[in-house]
């Protein structure tokens, strides 16, 4: 039987590909205890769970990432957003309705993460 971390590194790159692949290398070669933790606890357990569907997990985490000026992890949520069947349009549509609660700078940083996505997903 798989262990949780197992089956969460292939949840994770089932949704991320090699965008995500890039993202989670370095943080298994220089800290992989918080890698084992991320792919345990979040992709392997929480992330399996079948009380939100996969559009709504992305959009949840999206908007938390965006509310906290977290913007490294965003690429590979616009990533796994795209993945599970959203568009570009409904990123633009979550984006647009963060700027009256959180405002323009944190929205414009976060509208350019996803260009820089977009671009580095048309090249692979």
């Amino acid at each position: 039987m798989k262990e949780t971390s197992e089956i969460g590194l292939e949840h994770f790159l089932d949704l991320s590909g090699d965008y995500g692949a890039k993202a989670l290398a370095p943080i298994q070669e220089h800290f992989p205890e918080l890698a084992q933790y991320i792919l345990g606890v979040a992709y392997g357990d929480i992330f399996q769970t079948k009380s939100i569907s996969p559009e709504w997990r992305e959009v949840c985490l999206i908007s938390s990432l965006i509310t906290m000026g977290q913007y490294e992890q965003l690429g590979v949520h616009y990533a796994m957003a795209l993945k599970v069947g959203m568009t570009v349009d409904d990123i633009k549509g979550i984006l647009l309705h963060l700027v009256p609660a959180i405002g323009e700078p944190k929205v414009i940083s976060a509208f350019n993460v996803l260009l820089a996505t977009l671009k580095d997903l048309q090249k692979a």
